[in-house]
């Protein structure tokens, strides 16, 4: 009988936090609540040798029990032998291997691991006809095996019979307890059985050559391809970092399943039954756990997480055209992200849980390109710069069955999610959008929320006496059909877009499509601005870039003071089709030295706020604005150690900005250093890059008699480069 070292436990349990330290693995469980309080078999997806030792050392970190499980029998040699026999193992060739089973649940000491698909799906190949079968090693199909679901079938009979005869014949349940080696009925757990469907996905799935691969043949002569793959599959996934989510469903309780008359008849028959007996109820038995391991199949693969990777490789399965850009590939992944977090009992992973513009802009190009890798390894497509060439028969081709995690990662990653047809038939509608109607779609999408916004704001934090007209707050947007480029224009601190609407009119006319965001906090009233922070000024932006590059062919970034920062911050980002950008009077270093007091100062009043209320705390400042009917007339500090933020965050980053750029500035500025503009001309990354400074001593030189002159540098400037 299988029995478990505490001492082997020990050593696993340490052995693993040990691992955990120095792999980049990150493990998340969710579900925890779904365990019931009973005895459990956790059945669970098979994809690779970690959640062998994964998933044993989590179910008992949640259960505090000590989990016992199946294993292969050849792993049942020498030193690794006696270790799983050590830890409860039972090999799947023990010839006493349902009867240590159905023991051990009818005891309920220990719940069970066990792995349905009988073996590792390295193909991810679950789904054939609408049926659940499997791609065995052997190059044949099977359905899952049943043997999980008919022993939680078999313990529960048992169970019920060993209390029917415990009430109505002592002997005969003497003779039954005997079979499984028990001595009374004090042994036999008085609870139900539960099956718990358990997912284990991962991302990114990668493979590649790695440090433990190279250990391990070093120390390993002529090792068998197949566990080659195993090492570079599995090693990078632990090597480069890779997100490890389980997620446990609601229990499936076997009792109610055994109502039936005929199966209620053998459990109160007051004949002996051997566990090999044929009897009456056995094919009504077969059919329950046929049905019941299609039910825990589908539990299983419903929880698998979707992720990015899942959406670029089936936007590319169904994109219609030979080739398509970065950027109509960036589009098209954040409109299938917005669409799958509608669906309905799909599971995502956290990243496509966040705002999806914030990810577009700043985190996209990483996730495509890495994905991309993948695919090109997969001979599904080809890069060529910014370019991408599908290459649909390559999708088709066939892999053997240990290699095709190496050989062909992008097809493993459509079949993971192959059974979420609600998923696969979403992404396909999208993937198969016109590039008219994908623009359309996006660029009304942020005209609508930027207004929504702002009509919300507005109507919220509004202040007699204090706050602006609707008008001078509210986003600009003047369109051009085939415009020259799509200009964004971004407004400075206190400001608001009315700040720069005359430069806007003036490029307009020039033949450019150009928007004004509304930056969050400004437009409205102090109290607004008093809790955004410089996160929230940026998504303002790039939610406004995301309406020109739906807009226009190519975009120019620009901005005013702090609105300038925000255009270089952006750019930073690898933002797709943009061409240039210019700064005026850029706010890298603030003239006034009682900013820097602005981080000290909102610290001393976070403590106020937290021990008394009293006239201690500064939360604002007077502010003397160049034009009163646009800016705000007081100057929340919080907003003022953004601002400096920013900036700090900006002058770390401008080796990042390859594009051609322009510097203006004042050379009299009195609330921006000009200094501050020669800092950010030294740092660029651009090889393109000139900085003008005007001869003035006026910050607000957009509006006023040397704004023309402005106007007409920033119009040559942009005739040259485009």
């Amino acid at each position: 009988m299988a029995e478990i070292s505490r001492l082997a436990l020990s050593l696993s349990k340490l052995g693993i936090q040990a691992l955990a330290r120095w792999f980049k693995a990150s493990v998340q469980v969710c579900g925890a609540e779904n365990i019931p309080d009973g005895v459990i078999i956790f059945l669970v997806n098979h994809f690779t040798r970690l959640e062998t030792l994964i998933l044993p050392y989590e179910f008992y970190r949640l259960t505090g029990k000590p989990i016992m499980s199946l294993a292969y029998h050849g792993l049942f040699t020498g030193a690794l032998g006696t270790y799983l026999d050590n830890i409860g193992a039972v090999s799947t060739k023990d010839p006493n291997r349902d009867k240590i089973i159905i023991r051990s649940l009818l005891m309920g000491n220990n719940p069970w691991l066990i792995f349905p698909e009988g073996s590792m799906i390295k193909d991810k190949k679950i789904i054939e006809s609408g049926k659940f079968l499997i791609y065995s090693t052997t190059g044949t199909r099977r359905p899952p095996h049943t043997g999980a679901a008919a022993l939680a079938l078999r313990t529960e009979f048992y169970r019920l019979r060993l209390q029917h005869l415990q009430a109505t014949d002592v002997d005969l349940l003497n003779q039954q307890l005997e079979v499984f080696d028990l001595s009374s009925m004090e042994q036999v757990k008085n609870c139900e059985t539960f099956l718990v469907p358990v997912n284990i996905s991962y991302y990114p799935i990668r493979s590649r050559e790695n440090a433990i691969e190279r250990l391990a043949l070093y120390l390993v002569k002529d090792m068998p391809d197949r566990i080659v793959e195993e090492l570079q599959t599995e090693g990078t996934m632990l090597l480069s970092g890779v997100d490890i989510d389980i997620t446990i469903d609601k229990p499936l309780a076997i009792r109610p399943l055994l109502r039936k008359r005929v199966i209620q008849k053998d459990i109160r028959t007051l004949h002996p039954i051997m566990p090999d007996d044929l009897l009456p109820s056995r094919p009504t038995m077969r059919r329950v756990a046929s049905k019941l391991t299609r039910k825990v199949m589908a539990s299983i693969y419903q929880n698998t997480m979707v992720n990015y990777d899942h959406l670029i490789a089936y936007i590319l399965k169904y994109y219609p055209r030979q080739k398509l850009s970065f950027f109509s590939l960036a589009q098209r992944l954040y409109l299938a992200a917005e669409a799958v977090t509608k669906l309905k009992s799909i599971r995502l992973h956290a990243g496509l849980l966040q705002d999806q513009c914030v990810q577009l802009c700043r985190n996209y190009h990483t996730v495509m390109t890495d994905f991309l890798e993948v695919a090109e390894r997969s001979g599904a497509v080809e890069v060529e710069g910014d370019l991408i060439r599908l290459k649909r028969p390559a999708m088709k081709t066939l892999f053997d069955f240990h290699s095709i995690r190496r050989e062909n990662t992008y097809q493993v990653i459509l079949n993971e999610v192959e059974y979420l047809r609600p998923l696969t038939r979403k992404v396909r509608l999208i993937a198969e959008h016109s590039p008219w109607l994908v623009r359309r779609r996006l660029r009304r999408k942020f005209l609508r929320i930027a207004k929504k916004e702002f009509e919300l704001d507005y109507e919220k934090y509004w202040r007699k006496g204090e706050s602006k007209p609707k008008n001078i707050g509210a986003p600009i947007f003047y369109r051009r059909f085939r415009p020259k480029a799509g200009i964004l224009l971004v407004h400075g601190y206190l400001a608001a877009p009315e700040e720069v609407r005359a430069l806007a009119e003036y490029l307009h006319h020039q033949g450019y499509t150009v928007f004004a965001p509304r930056l969050r906090g400004h437009g409205t009233s102090p109290e607004d601005l008093a809790h955004r922070t410089w996160e929230d000024w940026l998504q303002s932006v790039e939610r406004g870039y995301m309406i020109l590059a739906n807009s226009a062919q190519d975009v120019v970034l620009g901005g005013f003071s702090m609105g300038a920062g925000l255009a270089l911050f952006a750019a930073t980002n690898k933002l797709y089709k943009i061409k240039a950008i210019f700064a005026i009077n850029c706010a890298m270093r603030l003239r006034t030295r009682t900013a820097r007091l602005a981080p000290a100062v909102v610290l001393w009043n976070k403590l106020v706020d937290k021990l008394i209320k009293d006239e201690g705390r500064r939360h604002f400042v007077p502010n003397e604005p160049e034009n009163p009917h646009i800016n705000y007339f007081r100057n929340p500090i919080s907003g003022v150690k953004e601002l400096m933020e920013l900036m700090e965050q900006l002058s770390s980053r401008l080796d990042r900005i390859p594009v051609p750029t322009l510097l203006i500035q004042s050379s009299g500025d009195p609330v921006v250093h000009p200094e501050g503009s020669r800092e950010i001309y030294e740092n660029l990354g651009a090889k393109d890059k000139e900085l003008i400074m005007f001869n003035s001593d006026r910050h607000g030189i957009l509006r006023g008699e040397s704004s023309q002159h402005v106007f007409t540098a920033i119009a040559d400037f942009l005739h040259t480069r485009l």
